[in-house]
């Protein structure tokens, strides 16, 4: 055998060698491009996603702080109810307590001590206008002038 021949068969063999593991890294290296452009689809799609999902947070929160507001608002009217029903059942309280017979006859006993005072009072008057009237009829039959 012809040392050409060797080391034809030799290069050759080294060429298909070289060939088969060319051939191995295009193929790995169209699916590796094919898994780059899928997965940046994917991240396209998740950066729309992305920016989706920080809208609705911005929303949310938007949507938190007006709520906290009127929470807020509403505690105070809740407040205000409160004491307004707290004033009301007070209220009633005294209504209900004045509405029973024992105080009803107690109001009749002030009415009557009060409406006895003014009779008083007005007898006072009574007399000392009867008492007037008298003194000028005296002086008047008496004939004194004024």
């Amino acid at each position: 055998m012809r040392p050409e021949s060797a080391a034809f068969r030799e290069l050759d063999t080294l060429v298909r060698n070289l060939s088969d593991q060319l051939a191995g890294y295009r193929r790995r290296a169209l699916s590796a491009e094919a898994r780059t452009r899928e997965l940046e689809q994917i991240l396209a799609g998740m950066n729309g996603k992305l920016d989706e999902v920080r809208q609705q947070v911005e929303d949310l929160q938007g949507a938190r702080d007006t709520a906290v507001m009127e929470t807020r608002t509403l505690q105070g009217q809740l407040a205000t109810a409160r004491q307004e029903v707290q004033r009301v059942q007070t209220a009633f309280a005294d209504v209900s307590a004045r509405s029973t017979p024992e105080a009803r006859d107690q109001e009749l006993v002030a009415e009557n001590e009060r409406l006895r005072t003014r009779l008083g009072e007005a007898r006072e008057k009574a007399q000392q206008l009867t008492d007037r009237i008298r003194f000028l009829r005296q002086q008047v039959s008496l004939g004194v002038e004024r």
